[in-house]
Order: structure tokens, then C-alpha cells, then sequence
């Protein structure tokens, strides 16, 4: 209950994951029933669709070692730059490399279902790249709609 009445009162709502998550971890990597997914997904969601999504996309073994890793590493010309850990790891973190590559596989479908508010964002270089890549995704959107 926290989405619907902010964006009611005019605000911008970002999310870390969303019902998109559900389907590609859910569905694609664990192999659950597809429309009871749907059914649980738009109950809970109240039917709300983002504006738009963002999936930052890299290598599966390139995405867990950054998980994972403990360096955290971004790759070559990184400049020193981090993404932050998590905490914790997860259950879902620990599966082997073909689930991994089933959700990927399964981010790609959704994405492809719906271009028009999926926007791809190439992950595998240098932090500041994919955040000027972001940056410029989510103004455009926002200067659109003004």
C-alpha cells in the first residue's frame, strides 16, 4: 500500500523489483504455473504496470560475482568504482547457473513482450556509463510526459 498513493499524490515511485521479478524468478527460473503468477502478481499489484522498467543487463557469471563476489568487481576500465553489497545473500543467489540463465532468459521474454516500456541498459561497463545511461533513459520518460 505504499506505490499506488504516492503516485495518486503526484509522485515519481522507483523500484529496486516488481511484478517483472516475480515472472522471471518465479516462472522462468523455478518453473511455476505462468498465469497463477499473473493472478497473484495483479491482485497484489492492484494491476498497476510501470511506466517504465529498466533491466540492466550482464553476463549471468558477471552478474554473480558480482553478487557473490567479494570484490564486487565491474570489470575492465572500472576506474575504482563500486556497486554496493548486499548484506545478505539469498536462496534464490545460491542456485546453479542454468536457473540463473533461466531468469535472464526469461528478463528477455518480458522484454520483448512489452518494448515499449522495457528499456535495456548494457550493465558490463563502467559504473559511471550505466548511470549516465539510466540518468538520460528516466529524464527522457520524465520529460515526455510534461
Amino acid at each position: 500500500a505504499f506505490i499506488r498513493p504516492h503516485l495518486e499524490q503526484g509522485h515519481i515511485v522507483i523500484c529496486d523489483r516488481y511484478a517483472d521479478s516475480t515472472m522471471a524468478y518465479q516462472g522462468h527460473g523455478l518453473g511455476l504455473d505462468f498465469d497463477t503468477l499473473r493472478t497473484i502478481t495483479a491482485f497484489a499489484t492492484r494491476e498497476l504496470t510501470p511506466d517504465l522498467t529498466l533491466y540492466l543487463d550482464v553476463p549471468v557469471e558477471t552478474g554473480l560475482k558480482r553478487r557473490l563476489g567479494p570484490s564486487n568487481d565491474l570489470g575492465a576500465g572500472n576506474s575504482g568504482t563500486q556497486l554496493p553489497l548486499f548484506d545478505k545473500v539469498d536462496r534464490l543467489d545460491m542456485k546453479d547457473l542454468e536457473y540463473h540463465r533461466r531468469v535472464q532468459q526469461g528478463y528477455e521474454q518480458l522484454r520483448q513482450a512489452e518494448p515499449e516500456r522495457w528499456h535495456r541498459v548494457d550493465a558490463n561497463r563502467p559504473l559511471e556509463q550505466v548511470q549516465d545511461d539510466v540518468r538520460r533513459k528516466v529524464l527522457s520518460v520524465l520529460e515526455d510526459r510534461s
